[in-house]
């Protein structure tokens, strides 16, 4: 989302789940100038907004964290030694 303020443009971080979010990006003279700092930050474009890096990182942790936590409540899995989760390593699986 575009926010304007006194003829400026900034972009408002989507999701705002972590507590350092910056709710939103730096004002600019343009909508595309505000597009482009939001890309040079490396906030993340989900496809309906932007989401700032300390939210995204925070959105990965609890992802991490509940995977930890699904894996470790189910049954245990053989150790393969290698010292990687397998499934974590899957891609995408196509069919030729």
């Amino acid at each position: 989302m575009i926010l304007q303020k006194d003829n400026q443009y900034a972009v408002e971080c989507q999701t705002k789940v972590s507590k350092h979010c910056v709710q939103q990006g730096e004002y600019c003279d343009s909508e595309e100038d505000a597009l482009l700092w939001v890309e040079y930050e490396c906030w993340i474009d989900s496809g309906e907004g932007w989401i700032c890096t300390t939210c995204h990182e925070t959105i990965m942790n609890n992802m991490v964290k509940m995977r930890i936590e699904k894996e470790s409540a189910g049954p245990k899995k053989p150790d393969r030694g290698d010292g990687l989760d397998n499934d974590l390593e899957k891609g995408i699986e196509t069919v030729l």
